[in-house]
Order: structure tokens, then C-alpha cells, then sequence
């Protein structure tokens, strides 16, 4: 194996053994079933448990969720800055280190055109002398794909975990309206110490009609509480209805095979309940809050589009502003090898784009909101590094020849 070759697998070892730790670290939390049955657990994952925090502080309580995620989002990005500067200090050496290589790298092509394997030799010597980093091309892209993971996990526990909230506020509701109701006609007939709905007496003439009445009352209770001010607050954001559902065609308000995690991308999923009294208590809620008719388009695919525009933003600007391998112009004509770390990089946005599209919105709006930070911070080490150069080019004497 030739050295180039023999040193890209390296680096994609190193990516392969990162992203296997990300997995298990991901997977140390794998409790992403939330049950109804008696208090909601609180989310185990340390990124939720930061989300959390975040959102029951004095200035985002009671707010919509979406801003607790940008704020989340650009502290994530501050904590991560060092590492971020010192990706982009190793691109910019790599890209000066380029500059000067170019005659010497073009010399060694036309030298060595017809000895493919002693050109790449040479290539890997030439790039040791000027300090040439393939392995800090490649960082940000792995960098990125680790943060993708670990994040991931955690707003999964969070959008389970609200579903959770809002169900057992509804069914709260629900009993309550059904305990007033039934116990003020039969009391507790079973004498099992609750007060449901099989309290009825069946035998009643007016039973059915009674049941379906106490019914209709309990749903507008929960409709009530579902859609009362605090819990809008919480769960809108700007055109997106609700947050803890896609920006896109789904119905603002999860049905039971969503909230169940068997349909749709929901990773988190309730238990402790079954379709029938998932059903009746979410009876006058389902199919409501969403744009068009029976509540159907959660949002307008706004947060979508923009997450997966800026993300191709945000790569080529950081493609620019590296440098890439020199294409080896053997005589076997193999292609570059800079085609795989190409590769590598304009895959991170293909997958935001997916994610983006058919998970929540919340974890849609993270996305777009690091994209939009990282293309800013990139702006501003493009141009911090413009005014450096420029100030040791003055200052460089007319004589001394530029490296």
C-alpha cells in the first residue's frame, strides 16, 4: 500500500474509532422510553439534563423551547470554540504550507510522472518537511459528526420526554373532569378506591349517553389544558406550531403510532398506554393546531431549507479556506485522493439535511443555528487572518523573499 493511501486509512480509522465511542457513549442513555404511568421521569442524557437546565431558568422559563435551543446552542458552540480555532489554525497552515509546496509538487509530477509509487514517496517527504497535516484536514468533519451524535441523543430524550409531559397533563385532566362527573352520579361503585369511567352502571337507561357526555366534557378539559397559554408558549416557535415535531407535512399534534415511536423518526416513545385511551383522551385534540385541514402541516419546511443551505454554506466555506491534497499524475491515471476526504465532508450536510427534514424542529433549529454560527466564525478567522497577513507583509522587508 502506498503511504498516501496507507495514511488516509489511518485517518479513517481514527474517525471510525471516534464515531464508536460516540455510539456507545450515546448508548450508555438508551432509556428513551418514557412511561405515563406514574411520575415522568426526568431525562438522563447530560445534554438533555443541560437542555433542562436551560429551560427552567427565570429568563426561558415558561418561553417557547425553540429559543432554549438557540441559547443551547451558541453556549455549545462557545464551549467548543477552542477546538474550532484550532481546526481552522491547522487549515490555515495547511493552506500556506500548499502555497509553498505548489513549484516543488508540480516539479515531482513531471519528474516522477511514469513512477506512481515513488511520486507519492516523494509527496509524503515533501509534506513531513513543510508540516503538512492531512489528518487536520479531515478534523472538522469528524469533530462535527461526534457533536452530531452525542447532541443527537440528548434532543431525543427531550422530545420524548416532553411527549410525556404533555400526555400526562392531558390525562390529569382527563380523570379529573371523569372523577367529578361519574362520582357525582355513582360514586365509587366498584369500590376499588378510583373513580373511572367503569363506574358507570351499565344497566342505566341513560348509560351510554352519560358516558359519551362525561366523555365530551373530559376532552374539552384536556383541549383546554393542551392548548392553554404556558403550553403554547412551550411548544411554538414562530411558524412552527409545535417544536417537538417536524418543521414539515406532520400533524402538529403526534398521533399514537408517532408518540409510540412506531412510525415516523421518533427515537423516544411513550409507554404505559394503548391506542384506545391514547385515542379518547386526545380525542379533541388530534387533528388540530396545524396549518390546512385536520391539523396537518406542523410547519412550512422553512427550518428544513435553511439547515440544509446553511450547512452547504458552511462546508464550502471551510473547503475554501482549507487546502487540499495536490492531485498524483501518474501514468496509471488513478483518481485523486483527495476525492475521499471530499467525500467525507459533503456527507455531514446530506445527513443534516435528512435529519433536519424528518426529525423535530427543535433538533432542525440547532442545526441551522450551529450552521449559522460556524459560518460566522468562519467570516471572522477569514478576515482576523486577512489583516494579520497584510500587517507582516508591511512589515516585511522589500528584500526578503515571501515564503
Amino acid at each position: 500500500m502506498n503511504p498516501i493511501r496507507k495514511r488516509i486509512w489511518r485517518i479513517y480509522l481514527v474517525a471510525a474509532l471516534l464515531i464508536l465511542c460516540c455510539c456507545l457513549l450515546a448508548a450508555c442513555n438508551r432509556d428513551t422510553s418514557y412511561s405515563v404511568a406514574g411520575e415522568v421521569s426526568e431525562p438522563t442524557h447530560f445534554m438533555a439534563k443541560f437542555m433542562l437546565t436551560l429551560a427552567n431558568t427565570s429568563g426561558l422559563k415558561n418561553a417557547s423551547f425553540g429559543w432554549t435551543v438557540v441559547v443551547f446552542t451558541v453556549i455549545l458552540r462557545l464551549i467548543l470554540s477552542p477546538l474550532d480555532l484550532w481546526q481552522k489554525i491547522i487549515a490555515r497552515k495547511n493552506s500556506k504550507a500548499m502555497k509553498r509546496m505548489k513549484p516543488q509538487l508540480e516539479a515531482l509530477n513531471e519528474k516522477y510522472a511514469d513512477d506512481k509509487q515513488r511520486l507519492q514517496q516523494e509527496q509524503m517527504a515533501l509534506y513531513k518537511k513543510e508540516h503538512y497535516s492531512m489528518l487536520g484536514m479531515c478534523l472538522p468533519t469528524i469533530a462535527t459528526f461526534v457533536v452530531f451524535i452525542v447532541v443527537f441523543a440528548g434532543f431525543r430524550q427531550m422530545v420524548g420526554y416532553q411527549y410525556a409531559l404533555d400526555y400526562k397533563s392531558s390525562v390529569n385532566a382527563f380523570n379529573t373532569v371523569v372523577e367529578q362527573e361519574v362520582g357525582a352520579v355513582y360514586g365509587d361503585r366498584n369500590g376499588d378506591g378510583e373513580i373511572n369511567l367503569y363506574d358507570i352502571d351499565p344497566t342505566a337507561d341513560d348509560a351510554v349517553a352519560f358516558r359519551d357526555e362525561v366523555i365530551s366534557k373530559a376532552q374539552t378539559a384536556v383541549f383546554d389544558t393542551y392548548y392553554s397559554s404556558e403550553q403554547t408558549n412551550i411548544r411554538s416557535w414562530l411558524w412552527v406550531k409545535n417544536i417537538f415535531v417536524s418543521d414539515n407535512w406532520a400533524q402538529s399534534v403526534p398521533t399514537y403510532t408517532s408518540i409510540t415511536g412506531q412510525t415516523g423518526f421518533a427515537t423516544s416513545r411513550l409507554s404505559g398506554i394503548d391506542p384506545s385511551e391514547y385515542n379518547m383522551v386526545m380525542g379533541k385534540v388530534l387533528g388540530t393546531g396545524g396549518y390546512g385541514k385536520n391539523g396537518k402541516w406542523n410547519g412550512l419546511l422553512i427550518l428544513p431549507a435553511l439547515s440544509i443551505l446553511l450547512s452547504f454554506l458552511s462546508t464550502f466555506l471551510l473547503n475554501k479556506s482549507q487546502a487540499q491534497p495536490p492531485q498524483a499524475t501518474g501514468a496509471n491515471g488513478q483518481p485523486n485522493q483527495a476525492n475521499s476526504m471530499k467525500m467525507m465532508q459533503w456527507i455531514m450536510p446530506l445527513m443534516m439535511g435528512v435529519f433536519s427534514l424528518l426529525y423535530s424542529g427543535a433538533f432542525a433549529l440547532y442545526m441551522f443555528t450551529s450552521s449559522a454560527a460556524a459560518i460566522l466564525f468562519q467570516l471572522v478567522f477569514n478576515l482576523v487572518g486577512k489583516i494579520i497577513d497584510t500587517s507582516r507583509e508591511r512589515k516585511m522587508p522589500s528584500n526578503v523573499a515571501k515564503r
